[in-house]
């Protein structure tokens, strides 16, 4: 009689198998989404280099920017609602060979034109975040999937930052056609990766038609709304054009949305948004975007480089800045498989909370330490752990909330959401360091800075309250039983699409 201790012939073999697929899974994600932040980030530091080489202003080589993120707010929906109908595999891949494509259009284009499209082209990297977050629902056991959101959320920080970093150190050993090379290496790789780590994905049995009118509504739609946000500082909030572009963007937005809640099988089930919990959730996005995710970017370069004679100013090159921005990233991809862990244990409104608090403080010590560089460096850390847990508890509440097969174009609704009020809060931000400046120069006040983080902090504050009110995560059930209970348990038969 064999002993009952023992684990049964191939048991351990079975379980090193399944730990072995589990991290190869994470680790293709994981490669998949630094494509995505890579192509995402990399532009930045290229665009005064862009100006000099093809003596082009600052509002045309802006479009290399521009482009790229009207093309990937479309596809984090249009892309997330493909793989969750036809593969999330298959359209993960054919994302990151579009994105390839662009790459080789702006190198062998060599022009500022062709640059500008192949930026755009790029935009379908738009899609592999939603689609990342699918998959790890869809491939992975469920005890692992949190700890999957937070790596991939924390290579989304990494890579972003990373962008800069290596695009400027292959502008300066190299010329600026290696970042377009290197980002479309990375994009085969992490292809190559997906394709032999990840399983087939599954499809539906009766594939449901795709709204196509739901997506020619969309793209319109959203391209205007961004580029009139876009646009507005440049052109005045008052301008024709710009009021145009808004209110006609707002306008077709207007009739996707009663299309989208009339039609049998649509685009975006907006259904599914509005439980308790998910249009909180939505909001949450939405108010950090308005803050400290939205416009760091344009205060925190600003206090590292401007020069001390300046009441913000450190003196830092660029050089310095960008490490410190790497540290920070360092740390909070680090940090991302905690909050992982906090939002499988104790959901995902939890790293929510703690990550807009976390903004609160990294704010809050701008304030009182611009003018130290141990601050600021403190700063940095602090906000990437704050990126980390924010970024991770957000898809989760999505996972916790609405059924696995609509997951990608559901976080697609909210990465677009955050792609458009980030927009508005550079816009807003942009008006309050302009608001007091000091003579003879462009450079914001001390008033003005303390003004704009101010309004970080107001931000991030008001995202801690409003996660507060999303609520537990409910026990898992078949999504198909009739829900019980009160809102946050809302039925979520009419989410599935």
């Amino acid at each position: 009689m064999s002993d009952p201790s023992t684990p049964p012939p191939g048991g351990r073999l079975d379980r090193e198998a399944a730990t072995r697929s589990t991290t190869f899974i994470i680790a293709a994600l994981v490669l998949a989404e630094c494509v995505s932040a890579f192509e995402a980030g990399m532009i930045f530091i290229a665009l005064p280099r862009f100006g000099d080489i093809f003596d082009a202003p600052a509002s045309t080589t802006g479009w290399a920017v521009t482009a790229f993120m009207l093309v990937a707010a479309t596809t984090a929906l249009v892309g997330g609602r493909l793989g969750d109908l036809y593969g999330r595999k298959k359209i993960l891949i054919i994302a990151m060979m579009v994105s390839t494509l662009g790459s080789a259009v702006s190198v062998f284009g060599d022009s500022m034109g062709a640059i500008i499209a192949g930026r755009g082209i790029q935009g379908a990297a738009g899609a592999i975040l939603p689609l990342c977050y699918g998959l790890a629902r869809e491939a992975l056991p469920p005890g692992k999937v949190s700890l999957a959101v937070g790596y991939i959320s924390g290579a989304a920080l990494l890579a972003g930052s990373g962008g800069y970093f290596v695009a400027g150190v292959l502008l300066d050993v190299a010329d600026w056609h290696m970042i377009f090379v290197f980002a479309a290496v990375l994009a085969i790789v992490a292809s190559v990766v997906a394709a032999l780590a990840l399983p087939s994905t599954h499809t539906r049995g009766e594939l449901p038609r795709f709204d196509y009118l739901g997506a020619a509504l969309l793209t319109p739609g959203l391209v205007a709304l961004l580029y009139g946000i876009t646009q507005g500082s440049a052109w005045g909030w008052t301008s024709f054009r710009v009021l145009g572009l808004i209110i006609g963007g707002l306008a077709i937005l207007s009739v996707w949305t009663v299309w989208e809640l009339r039609v049998a099988e649509p685009l975006v089930n907006l259904r599914a948004l509005g439980t308790k919990r998910m249009t909180l959730n939505l909001i949450g996005v939405a108010v950090l975007a308005l803050g400290p995710i939205g416009a760091v970017q344009i205060i925190t370069p600003m206090i590292l480089q401007a020069p001390t004679s300046l009441p913000i100013g450190l003196g830092m090159s660029a050089t310095v800045a960008g490490l410190i921005g790497g540290i920070g990233a360092i740390v909070g991809f680090a940090v991302s498989p905690i909050a992982g862990v906090v939002a499988g244990r104790w959901g995902g409104r939890t790293a929510f909370f703690i990550g807009a608090a976390l903004f609160a403080v990294a704010n809050l010590m701008i304030l009182v330490g611009h003018k130290s560089l141990p601050v600021m460096i403190a700063v940095f850390v602090v906000a990437a752990v704050a990126t980390a847990f924010a970024y991770t508890g957000y898809p989760k509440i999505v996972i916790e909330s609405v059924p696995e097969d609509v997951t990608s174009v559901t976080t697609g609704v909210l990465a677009t959401a955050r792609q458009a009020f980030s927009a508005i809060s550079v816009a807003i931000v942009s008006v309050m360091i302009s608001l007091w400046t000091v003579p003879e120069t462009t450079m914001p006040t001390a008033a003005s800075l303390n003004l704009a983080v101010g309004w970080f902090v107001l931000c991030s504050l008001i995202v801690a309250v409003i996660c507060l009110f999303i609520g537990r995560p409910q026990p898992a059930r078949d999504v198909d039983a009739p829900a019980t209970g009160d809102e946050d348990d809302a039925d979520l038969s009419g989410a599935r699409v």
